[in-house]
């Protein structure tokens, strides 16, 4: 069966190479049927009996919470610390001298944000003609390039010199209502609601490429709506938290400056740029955990109602 007499008299197997997978247990590479595990029927009764005893959501929600509060007391105090803050802190309220003081100082500092815009302007159509001026694809430059150039330089310069004069002035009359004031709170709320809405831009860009490349990947495969419904949501998820964590990670870096511009003593900045960032952290985890919990709601509410099913059953 299957081997013939070739020349020589030598023996050679015939039968199709398909058919020799089949026989040796091996999967058919064209052609006939998948061959199909199925899990062990004590294990799936075992995973059924787990389901079904899923407790309900809110008890879930509530057993969930009190672990972590308890493994974690420092973590869990600092998050409800920076959550209080976040929605209800405004800030210091500061004496009508030391407003009078701030208005003033902040009045005669036009004269600094008027230079350094013309500063700007000038630096900006110095760089334009400077690289009109470069040889094909940059790589040249010749004796009006180089004009254009040190023309470049000399307005950097200028430009410089015009930030931090007012950065100084704007500097002098923070100083006057202190880094705890309303206007310092109001000015960090400012910053981390400019960095959270960009890094909210980055994952909903992503998520709609994501969308787009998956759909044509999809195309041709067995894939079922519903698996690629959730594997679209992991996707949203993870560019959520890299673009949530992002922002974090920016509005951090950012934070020091502004905190040095109002000129408090070491120990006040230092208590000052803790409480910013613990306040924003909580936030970020805030919204992180209500995406994950949109999307782990609904998973947990079929697997017990598969368990409640299979246990009426």
């Amino acid at each position: 069966g299957g081997r013939s007499r070739g020349w020589g008299g030598e023996k050679h197997n015939t039968t199709p190479f398909s058919s020799r997978q089949t026989m040796y247990g091996r999967r058919p590479m064209y052609g006939g049927r998948r061959q199909v595990q199925r899990m062990d029927p004590e294990a799936s009764r075992a995973m059924m009996r787990q389901l079904a005893e899923l407790p309900p959501l809110t008890t879930a929600v509530y057993r969930g919470g009190t672990y972590v509060a308890k493994k974690f007391p420092i973590t869990t105090f600092l998050y409800a610390f920076g959550m209080v803050l976040m929605l209800f802190a405004s800030g210091l309220t500061v004496s009508e001298q030391a407003h009078e003081e701030y208005a003033d100082l902040l009045e005669s500092s036009q004269a600094e944000s008027a230079a350094l815009e013309a500063a700007e302007q000038r630096h900006a159509m110095a760089s334009r003609d400077y690289h009109q001026s470069r040889g094909f694809m940059g790589f040249g430059c010749d004796q009006r390039c180089q004009q254009f150039k040190a023309k470049v330089d000399k307005y950097d310069r200028e430009l410089q010199s015009a930030r931090k004069a007012q950065y100084a002035a704007l500097s002098e009359a923070k100083s006057k209502v202190g880094v705890f004031s309303m206007y310092a709170v109001q000015e960090a709320r400012d910053l981390f609601w400019r960095t959270f809405a960009a890094g909210k831009g980055f994952a909903k860009r992503s998520s709609m490429w994501d969308l787009l490349f998956m759909g044509i990947g999809s195309m041709g495969r067995d894939e079922g709506i519903m698996s690629f419904v959730l594997r679209f949501a992991f996707q949203v998820l993870v560019n959520f938290t890299m673009g949530l964590v992002g922002a974090l990670v920016a509005f951090v870096w950012y934070l020091w400056g502004l905190v040095k511009s109002y000129q408090p003593d070491p120990v006040t900045a230092v208590a000052a740029f803790f409480v910013f960032t613990v306040a924003a952290a909580s936030m970020v985890a805030t919204t992180l955990m209500g995406l994950y919990g949109a999307v782990a709601v609904p998973v947990y509410s079929m697997a017990r109602a598969v368990g409640q099913n299979m246990r009426i059953e």
